[in-house]
């Protein structure tokens, strides 16, 4: 049964729950309900994904001959985003000599996002309607966890829950926020208004709200660009309209800035300790902005001295208190490094893996960046997915500067299943275009 364009807001594109067989439920559970509580419950997507990654492929090699895999748009290079980590921790391991099982617990949670991609297409699955209510949850479930349920004492009075630290759960919260309000302003611009709507603003005034208070600055650049992008990508105003939306989203922030007390604390610390920083010279102070700027020298020196493999984990030991780093960074500052890495995915993979490393990171930016923003072009859902999908990587792309976002398994394997289902979503909408034409 083909689906007509004008049905594609359902949750299923290629045909209804009552079509599919016991082992497609129960996997289409799993594969819609992996967002749900990653904010909220302690290992809950690491359980879920795992499970609903084993039935994707058991699906896939019992189903092989109903679908071809070179003929799926763009599949060689999804399959580069969620290997090209493993790729690099190998090449790595290779040229070092050094064969390490614990630098793949992470990264190769990538790999999730293989199957995952490949069961939501061929089910036609429409993961951008799922994540219109999954996003919503992950949201108000982490706001009810950090406060009532799995409230974290270790951070002081940082919002988060025990199981991720407040960097992590600020910028998160906030890369969902903002991908709801790609979905309400797309609804506003369809005039569709619904109770998800609804449930959408809540969600992004929360998300925006918890990114706040959990004191993690990481993202919040993103927050204006995102706003305006979005507007401009939607409504594509007169160039006197596009200067208003450019004023208005700029006094927004700067009521945001002067009115909400933590954002003006957090900000005029950040801006304290930039201009306090021994730019011509001299052992930078261990303020919070310091040792980040730090943290990129340091890791500057490291990759250098080891640009093609890198140095794995921690192997750096042996020139971690290099003299050239005596000049302008302090032993704790080192230690911290050493111990809690670089506070950057940039420069932490750089350091661990050489070039390959940094290369990856730039990959797994690039390219949903880019297969996004080829879906902005168009019109109908696929305009939809590619806002939404945009939004949720600039403030990861942005969070990145200053944090690992893929360091953990919860959030590299949240990555993954976002990037699979939006862009396998717009896939299968493309196909079920041409073939009801």
């Amino acid at each position: 049964m083909i689906i007509s364009p004008q049905n594609t807001g359902d949750f299923f594109l290629g045909k209804s729950w009552s079509e599919f067989t016991l082992l497609e439920k129960i996997t289409v559970t799993f594969v819609i309900s992996t967002p749900l509580f990653y904010l909220s419950i302690p290992h809950w997507i690491t359980n879920v994904s795992i499970s609903g990654c084993f039935l994707s492929i058991a699906w896939l090699i019992s189903n092989r001959k109903s679908y071809e895999l070179q003929r799926i748009k763009n599949v060689r290079l999804m399959a580069l985003v969620f290997f090209i980590y493993v790729i690099a921790i190998t090449v790595s391991q290779l040229g070092r000599q050094n064969f390490v099982l614990r630098e793949y617990l992470d990264q190769s949670r990538w790999m999730v996002g293989l199957p995952f991609f490949l069961f939501i297409y061929s089910l036609r699955i429409n993961y951008s309607k799922v994540l219109d209510w999954a996003a919503p949850v992950c949201i108000l479930s982490a706001w009810i966890s950090s406060v009532y349920v799995y409230p974290s004492a270790n951070w002081g009075d940082r919002a988060t829950v025990v199981h991720i630290d407040p960097l992590t759960f600020g910028f998160m919260n906030l890369s969902l926020a903002l991908m709801c309000f790609a979905s309400v302003i797309f609804d506003f611009k369809k005039v569709k208004i619904s109770f998800n709507t609804f449930l959408k603003i809540i969600a992004f005034v929360i998300g925006v709200y918890l990114s706040i208070r959990s004191g993690s600055r990481s993202g919040w650049l993103a927050f204006p660009f995102v706003i305006a992008g979005i507007f401009y990508v939607l409504y594509k105003p007169s160039k006197s309209r596009a200067l208003v939306l450019l004023v208005g989203v700029l006094c927004m922030t700067l009521i945001i800035y002067q009115y909400v007390p933590l954002v003006n604390v957090r900000i005029g610390a950040m801006l304290n300790e930039l201009s306090d920083y021994p730019w011509r010279g001299g052992v930078a102070p261990d303020t919070s902005v310091g040792m980040r700027i730090t943290f990129y020298r340091l890791g500057g020196y490291y990759f250098s001295q080891s640009p093609l493999f890198g140095w794995g984990e921690r192997g750096y030991s042996e020139i971690k208190n290099a003299l050239p780093l005596l000049n302008f960074s302090s032993q704790s500052t080192r230690d911290f490094a050493f111990a809690s890495l670089f506070h950057s995915e940039w420069t932490t993979q750089a350091v661990r893996f050489g070039f390959v490393g940094l290369l990856g990171v730039f990959l797994v930016f690039w390219i949903p960046i880019k297969l996004f923003y080829e879906l902005v072009k168009s019109n109908g859902n696929e305009l939809k997915i590619g806002c939404m999908g945009l939004a949720y990587m600039t403030c990861q792309l942005v969070a990145s500067l200053g944090d690992e976002v893929f360091n953990s398994k919860g959030a590299t394997t949240f990555g993954a299943v976002i990037i699979a289902g939006l862009l396998a979503t717009a896939y299968s909408q493309e196909h079920n275009k041409q073939v009801a034409c």
